[in-house]
C-alpha cells in the first residue's frame, strides 16, 4: 500500500485546484473542501479499526503484490454508495453479465460480496456463486452480509494469480473494479488464471477505470498515469492484457460515468 500513498495528496490537490478553478473561493465551495477532506479521515479510521479487530480468519492474509483492501472493509459499502458504485451500478454489472439460471459463476476481488450476492440471485439454486477476495476481513463481513440475506453465495479467501479450482469449473468470471489493484505482470497471471477456470465459451465480464471519455476526468485522474498499477488503463491498453493472456475475444459493451469501461471477454 505504501507505492500509492503519494498518490493520495497529489489527487487531493487536483479536486481541490479543479474546485477553486471552477467555483472559486465561495461558501459552497468550501463546504465541498471540507466535505474531501472528510475522506482521510475516514481511511484512517478504517484502518485502525481494522487492526484492532479480530476475525476467524485473522493472519491468514494470503500472499500477494497487489492490493488488499483489508483496510476499508468497515466502510467500504458506505463508500462505494456515496462515490457512486452502490446498489444501481451493481445491479448493472449484473444486467450486462446476462447471468443464466443454473450457470457457475466465480467473482474475483469480491470485497463485500455485494455482486456476488447478486450473482447467486440470478443463477438461482440450481447454480452457483463463489466469491474470492484476499483480504480476510473482507470475507469475514462477506460471509456476516450472506448469513443475514440468506443468500447461497459462498465466499473463500483467495488471490486471483492462484485460484484455488479446477480448469474448465466456471461459465463466467466477474471482476468489479479489482484488475486496477495488480501490478501488470499480476494482472496478465490474473488473466492467465481466469482463463484456465472458464468452461470454453465461458465469459468474463470486467469493469474498471478505463481510459475517460471527458476532459473533466483527465483533470482529475491524471495522477494515475505516473501509477504502474493504472498506467496502461488509463491510456487505454487494458485490451492488450487479454490478448497476451490468451482469450479469443474482447469486447468493450459500454462505460459508467465515462470513466469505468465495461468489457466482454470470451475463452
Amino acid at each position: 500500500m505504501k507505492n500509492i500513498l503519494w498518490l493520495c495528496p497529489l489527487l487531493m490537490m487536483t479536486v481541490l485546484t479543479v474546485v477553486f478553478m471552477y467555483f472559486g473561493f465561495t461558501l459552497w465551495s468550501s463546504l465541498l473542501i471540507a466535505a474531501l477532506l472528510i475522506c482521510p479521515v475516514i481511511i484512517l479510521y478504517g484502518i485502525v479499526k481494522a487492526l484492532r479487530r479480530e476475525s476467524p480468519l485473522e493472519g491468514m492474509l494470503p500472499h500477494t503484490r497487489g492490493m488488499p483492501l483489508n483496510w476499508a472493509a468497515p466502510f467500504y459499502d458506505w463508500g462505494c454508495r456515496k462515490v457512486g458504485l452502490g446498489p444501481r451500478f451493481r445491479q448493472e454489472t449484473i444486467r450486462q453479465a446476462a447471468l443464466r439460471p443454473g450457470e457457475r459463476v466465480l467473482d474475483v476481488g469480491c470485497g463485500t460480496g455485494v455482486l456476488t450476492r447478486l450473482a447467486a440471485e440470478a443463477v438461482g439454486t440450481s447454480g452457483k456463486a463463489i466469491g474470492i477476495d484476499p483480504a480476510p476481513k473482507m470475507i469475514v463481513t462477506a460471509r456476516k452480509n450472506a448469513s443475514a440475506e440468506r443468500s447461497n453465495a459462498e465466499f473463500r479467501l483467495a488471490v486471483i494469480e492462484d485460484l484455488p479450482f479446477e480448469d474448465n469449473s466456471f461459465d463466467c468470471v466477474l471482476s468489479s473494479l479489482m484488475l486496477h489493484h495488480l501490478p501488470p505482470d499480476l494482472k496478465l497471471l490474473g488473466l492467465g488464471e481466469v482463463k484456465r477456470v472458464l468452461r470454453p465459451g465461458g465469459r468474463l465480464v470486467l469493469v474498471d477505470i478505463g481510459r475517460p471519455e471527458s476532459r473533466l476526468w483527465w483533470v482529475v485522474v491524471w495522477p494515475l498515469l505516473l501509477w504502474s498499477f493504472t498506467k496502461d488503463q488509463v491510456s487505454g491498453r487494458v485490451s492488450e492484457y487479454f490478448e497476451k493472456a490468451g482469450f479469443s475475444k474482447h469486447e468493450r459493451v459500454g462505460s459508467w460515468v465515462k470513466l469505468l469501461s465495461f468489457w466482454f471477454v470470451f475463452k
